[in-house]
């Protein structure tokens, strides 16, 4: 059989469009579509990706309002304190070890400490930093992907090009926008989705503020596509491991394309955004851990300033969502043996809240879940899915907690949303004491202290020689 040639290009720009694409299957797909090849100019159709480079290329700091920035600016101070809390995290440190004995040009900085290298591996080491603790933020109305991973390439970029704190908040913005946008119009089919949209936002974030014009986006997309893509399993079976952290932290270096998601795919999502900023939909963790462990938390903690001490509780029923339950029945009467698997467990994060009443970083080492009070502790929970907290296609992250006290009788928390989401936003106060709380073991006092000034007056900064200054250490790293 005479195969029909199928250009290079075309191909590339038809999988980024995201009509139809059988991986393995080149040959059949020119047949059946003997215009692939041919520009969208000669076809007289315009490509969903080329549309997206458009507004892209149309998106300006000065369109944005005054609450857009407020946002990002505390979406920039949420997650740079992430990403600092994490520098000596076991695999932040393997990674940066291996980046620094290859060398490269020194280009731009690695957040919290003195290694200046290539461009493309900061935006891999601070994504890797910015993702390691689960801390960052998540997105509402739909799955909660983190699309707040967009800083480390708009850092990066950024401080190789020299350009100022307001680009700086631009191309965390323009990540957002393509994040949530390719999230709102894809289904999830056997793919980690998070990481495959943040390898279209990377891209997008990158080329925005390197100022190419709509087609170069687009391009620059289309170079991510050929790479690679992350399948489910990342996150999935009996144990997280370390690579759950890194998964988003290689979309953000090399960029990449999931032909799969072509399947399903809402093209009037991405052809044109909305006069509303997607960056406003960003809920911040106000404790480390998964998204549907935040109103557990909140709802222990609740019960606890009532007086609820843990040696008096008998037994624990957590109501979760429809897509809460679903998330955590892989972590649910499973040993908890990795850090992962315990940042992830809602039963495990509900013992530490009511013994300690905190949840902290230090809770996520192997003595800490170990601990025999918490494993007792847990073995006093069930988890149940509950119909009444299932709206909107099962993404409400709420929860509702009955506790049976060994006196026989009951006490009920309602949390419909955790502290940080949408709907129950952080307060300036709160995101400031996280990032203060995470900061200072890396910065010390007073200069987490002048790195937080520094990043809410980043609008007024010309370059981010500041910025970087502030989030160096004098020790090194």
């Amino acid at each position: 059989m005479k195969r029909t040639g199928i250009g290079r290009r075309g191909f590339v720009r038809h999988c980024c469009a995201g009509v139809l694409l059988a991986v393995g299957n080149v040959p059949a797909l020119a047949q059946e579509n003997p215009d692939i090849g041919q520009s969208s100019a000669k076809r007289g159709k315009r490509t969903v990706l080329e549309d997206m480079g458009a507004w892209v290329a149309a998106m300006r700091y000065e369109d944005m309002p005054a609450t857009t920035v407020k946002k990002a600016k505390y979406l920039l101070l949420d997650t740079l304190g992430c990403a600092l809390g994490a520098v000596n995290g076991k695999p932040v440190r393997v990674a940066r070890d291996v980046i620094r004995a290859r060398g490269g040009s020194p280009q731009a900085t690695v957040i919290g400490t003195r290694l200046q290298i290539a461009c493309d591996e900061a935006a891999f080491l601070n994504a890797m930093q910015i993702r390691y603790l689960d801390f960052n933020d998540y997105a509402a109305f739909g799955y909660p992907h983190h699309p707040s991973i967009n800083l480390a390439p708009a850092l990066a970029i950024a401080e190789m090009q020299n350009l100022s704190g307001r680009d700086l908040l631009l191309g965390l913005t323009v990540g957002y926008e393509v994040h949530i946008k390719l999230r709102d119009a894809s289904e999830r089919r056997g793919f980690d989705m998070p990481s495959i949209e943040a390898q279209y936002a990377s891209a997008a974030c990158a080329a925005r503020l390197l100022g190419l014009d709509a087609e170069g986006i687009a391009n620059a997309i289309a170079i991510a596509a050929s790479n690679a893509n992350t399948l489910s399993e990342v996150r999935a079976g009996d144990e997280l491991t370390n690579a759950k952290g890194t998964a988003e932290a290689l979309a953000a270096r090399s960029g990449t394309f999931a032909a799969l998601l072509s399947r399903g795919l809402k093209e009037e999502v991405l052809r044109q955004r909305s006069t509303d900023y997607e960056l406003m939909k960003s809920c911040m963790k106000m404790w480390p851990g998964i998204g549907t462990s935040q109103a557990p938390i909140a709802a222990a903690l609740q019960l606890r300033e009532r007086g609820i001490k843990a040696d008096d509780i008998k037994s624990v029923k957590l109501h979760l969502s429809d897509f809460g339950y679903r998330q955590q029945l892989g972590f649910l009467d499973h040993e908890i043996s990795t850090r992962e698997h315990a940042d992830h467990s809602a039963p495990y994060l509900v013992a530490r809240a009511f013994i300690d009443g905190d949840v902290r970083i230090e809770d996520f080492e192997e003595r800490r879940y170990r601990d025999s009070r918490a494993l007792a502790f847990i073995d006093k929970i069930k988890v149940v899915m509950d119909p009444a907290l299932t709206t909107n296609g099962g993404d409400v992250l709420g929860c509702s907690m009955e506790v049976l006290l060994d006196n026989g009788s009951v006490q009920k928390a309602d949390m419909p949303y955790p502290p940080g989401s949408y709907q129950n936003p952080a307060t300036d106060q709160q995101v400031q004491h996280k990032f203060v709380d995470l900061a200072e073991g890396v910065l010390g006092q007073a200069a987490t202290r002048r790195a937080m000034d520094t990043i809410l007056s980043i609008d007024a900064k010309r370059d981010l020689k500041e910025l970087i200054a502030a989030l160096t250490p004098t020790r090194s790293m």
